[in-house]
């Protein structure tokens, strides 16, 4: 989900997407059809390897070209296949060069309004571009932002955390570059840590530390509108829920709550 426009597709207060397995329109629109409400949101994830992986993914704008999606793409912001790569080089702008390319060519397919979650759950240890530095991490965003603004004025950008307390950064609020480089701020929360088969489960995934509310409150003070770009049930591990509705009706009624935000 992410903050919706006066009007969406779906008939919702908010605009709702989803990943699918395949990652195609034909796949969004059969999900839609599933549903009985079509999708406003195509989310994909980028290769994440090499900088072309990340600058011209030409096989999957051209599958999304033209369809009725608005498209929420997670970019990498160091690629994982590159030695040396590093968020201090690309806080001293040592990167720029790859993403005016980035955006000249997510331009050229007709996308250049898409949403653009990069370097999503920093907070989190498990991606190379860990916030652990978090002054270079925010001045890195600033440079990355800004170079593709250069060549995709329309790009949106969605800074997106891990909710709840995370193993490479405290704080996140630390990392957080400046209203200006951001169009929203967005928090993965799955049913996970802690599942929500009780109410005390919901209780701390909505009001712990660095919870739901803790995010959206974040979001407000910043004037920036809320996005929940990774949601769902986990059906392994015993901090899972598994199939749990509980969940599924506890976050669409959070949605609901706060669709004007």
């Amino acid at each position: 989900v992410i903050p919706a426009s006066s009007r969406t597709r779906s008939g919702l207060p908010w605009a709702s997407g989803a990943y699918l397995p395949g990652g195609t329109p034909a796949a969004a629109s059969a999900f839609g059809t599933w549903r009985k409400r079509p999708l406003d949101i195509g989310e994909v994830w980028l290769d994440q390897s090499t900088w072309a992986g990340i600058t011209d993914p030409a096989w999957l704008y051209r599958r999304w070209q033209g369809s009725p999606y608005t498209m929420a793409i997670s970019v990498a912001m160091l690629p994982t296949h590159v030695r040396g790569a590093s968020i201090q080089t690309c806080a001293s702008g040592g990167y720029n060069v790859y993403w005016r390319q980035f955006g000249q060519v997510i331009r050229s397919y007709g996308l250049g309004s898409s949403i653009i979650r990069l370097g999503w759950e920093f907070n989190g240890n498990w991606y190379r571009w860990a916030a652990t530095d978090p002054t270079a991490w925010a001045q890195c965003w600033r440079q990355a932002v800004t170079s593709a603004w250069s060549t995709a004025p329309r790009l949106r950008w969605d800074w997106n955390v891990n909710r709840g307390p995370s193993s490479a950064l405290a704080d996140p609020a630390r990392a957080y570059p400046g209203n200006h480089y951001v169009s929203m701020i967005g928090v993965d929360s799955y049913d996970w840590w802690p599942a929500v088969r009780t109410a005390g489960g919901w209780h701390q995934q909505l009001d712990g530390t660095q919870g739901l509310n803790y995010w959206l409150a974040f979001a407000k003070t910043h004037g920036k509108k809320l996005s929940v770009p990774e949601w769902g049930s986990i059906r392994y591990g015993r901090s899972s829920g598994g199939d749990d509705p509980r969940y599924v009706r506890d976050m669409r009624a959070f949605f609901a709550a706060n669709a004007r935000y």
